[in-house]
């Protein structure tokens, strides 16, 4: 055989498996199409009788099949990445969660009825009575007199009688040689401050006490300001602050009592 008669033999075989492969290709396409179109809502065109592809005279008929009603509250369908619908999702209601405080007015609180408190108790000032020597000193007569406590104060001293002599350590001396003590208050001070200095004396409470020819010598802390320290000595030293009483005793009879 010549060179010609071998190409024309090879291109019929060609161009035979080619027709071949494109026939089987339509015969794919013509069965692939119809479900294509349907499940993707496209428009594929369709296949003519000489083999040649064509568009299709109208769109795909709907399925029978009656549409599901679209629910008022679902929105419009949107189209999806190949061309088909995708719905999309309907927002879940957020249920609404009821306020765990009450609606109900709650009660006015009844008021506390504040109680005083009740003071501590303190021991019972001395008042003065008009009708007492210096409100305080009750009159037995024959010039004695008797202090709350106890304590009798009668004729005695230099003076005449230990009130006279009492009285002297209520107001200060400069010019007294040494040192001299001075009761605040008075006499109504000084006679309720020895009272008091003869209280804690009988019960021990700070007192050291001493005897001396048959008379009786306390000296009490009073733990606190009693007076001061006057004469020569005490205003050099700018009268210091007295703390402790001397308390001279003949039993329950006052002989002197002055600020330390």
């Amino acid at each position: 055989m010549d060179q010609r008669t071998t190409t024309r033999r090879t291109s019929a075989k060609q161009t035979t498996w080619g027709g071949l492969a494109l026939a089987v290709l339509i015969v794919l396409y013509s069965f692939v199409r119809p479900v294509l179109n349907e499940r993707m809502g496209w428009q594929l065109p369709a296949v003519a009788g000489n083999n040649a592809v064509v568009a299709d005279s109208e769109p795909a008929k709907a399925t029978k099949s009656s549409p599901s009603k679209t629910p008022a509250d679902q929105k419009p369908l949107a189209p999806g990445p190949l061309g088909g619908k995708v719905s999309k999702p309907t927002p879940t209601p957020t249920p609404t969660v009821a306020s765990s405080k009450s609606t109900m007015p709650s009660a006015p609180a009844k008021p506390v009825s504040a109680e005083p408190s009740k003071p501590a108790s303190k021991p019972p000032v001395q008042t003065a009575d008009p009708n007492l020597l210096h409100g305080l000193l009750k009159d037995l007569g024959d010039d004695r007199y008797a202090s709350p406590a106890g304590l009798m104060f009668t004729r005695g001293s230099a003076e005449g009688h230990r009130l006279d002599h009492l009285e002297r350590h209520t107001e200060d001396d400069p010019s007294r040689p040494g040192k001299h003590g001075v009761f605040d208050g008075g006499m109504e001070g000084a006679l309720k401050t020895i009272d008091r200095a003869y209280e804690r004396a009988k019960t021990g409470s700070r007192t050291t006490k001493e005897l001396d020819q048959g008379r009786t010598i306390h000296t009490v802390d009073m733990g606190g300001r009693v007076g001061y320290i006057g004469g020569r000595d005490g205003n050099r030293q700018k009268k210091p602050m007295a703390r402790r009483v001397r308390l001279v005793l003949d039993q329950n009879r006052v002989i002197t009592a002055y600020p330390l």
